[in-house]
């Protein structure tokens, strides 16, 4: 309604407001890297939260190996 009244061209928003911009467009990092190389990285993440979360489990006695 008050986009009239300044002088210069109002520029809109890179993002509209109900979504978020997705991780690869936040971080450069994942920006860099190709499709099959990113889900490299997120098998390696998964492995690597269940094998804590599984060692966790040891170490507290919730899971008793035969």
């Amino acid at each position: 309604m008050f986009d009239d009244l300044r002088g210069a061209q109002v520029e809109p928003e890179k993002y509209p407001e109900d979504t978020q911009p997705s991780l690869v467009e936040r971080l450069p990092l994942f920006s860099q890297l190709k499709p099959w190389q990113r889900l490299f990285l997120a098998a390696l993440l998964f492995l690597n939260v269940t094998l804590l979360g599984f060692g966790c489990l040891l170490a507290s006695y919730r899971i008793i190996l035969p």
